[in-house]
């Protein structure tokens, strides 16, 4: 009887911790479709067979059974209730040997894009409660991507690296040069070449314009 009872008691105080892992978020589908609700993520890439096994954990009401998704079904995830919304994407990576789909949060959308990974991402928490409710991980599990690359890059290790990619926008090369950019502003770096570098700055220059003069004007106070 006492067994029993730790037992109920156990599942009992574990119901509030799966509660608080759950989110409002949307779901996208491969046909176009969505639907709104609640979910999570289940993530393990130390799966058998070697291949990513992240999942999407969804269910429409609270009180109705979840069901589990992956890149069979399902495009990606937007998380609504952070301090900014969270998408969490299947992005198919092409290799010489074939082609792998994996679950990665989008942190930055343009010509260049910018990746983290996903378990990293889920499971990076603030030090100080006080913070936004997620931060961007460490800049080793960030990835970058143009539009028509089939491959994500890692652009840790020295700056010669994260010149090279960037080297058609000398902004980026000379702020890397006097210290400005370095790997922990990756994503100023990426931000930075979308609005001033990239093949769609000329349709919307005023913005990316003034969004340039407030960072100098922050570089030189």
């Amino acid at each position: 009887m006492k067994q029993l009872l730790l037992l109920v008691l156990s599942f009992l105080f574990s119901l509030p911790i799966v509660a608080q892992e759950e989110h409002d978020a949307t779901l996208y589908f491969l046909d176009g479709t969505d639907i709104s609700g609640y979910a999570t993520l289940k993530l393990d890439k130390a799966s058998f067979y070697g291949a990513p096994q992240d999942k999407i954990v969804f269910r429409v009401t609270k009180d109705e059974k979840a069901d589990v998704w992956d890149q069979k079904t399902v495009t990606k995830v937007v998380f609504h209730d952070f301090d900014t919304p969270r998408t969490f994407e299947y992005i198919e990576i092409k290799y010489s040997n074939g082609t792998e789909i994996t679950l990665l949060e989008l942190i930055i959308k343009g010509e260049v894009s910018l990746y983290a990974d996903a378990l990293a991402a889920w499971n990076s928490k603030p030090k100080d409660p006080d913070e936004a409710s997620h931060i961007t991980p460490e800049p080793k599990y960030l990835k970058v991507k143009r539009d028509k690359e089939t491959k994500l890059t890692t652009l840790t290790g020295n700056k010669k690296k994260i010149a090279a990619y960037f080297n058609e926008c000398p902004g980026i090369v000379e702020r890397l040069e006097n210290n400005t950019f370095n790997i922990a502003t990756l994503e100023d770096i990426v931000e930075y070449y979308n609005d001033l570098c990239s093949d769609n700055f000329l349709e919307a220059p005023p913005r990316a314009v003034k969004k340039q003069a407030d960072r100098d004007e922050e570089e030189g106070e």
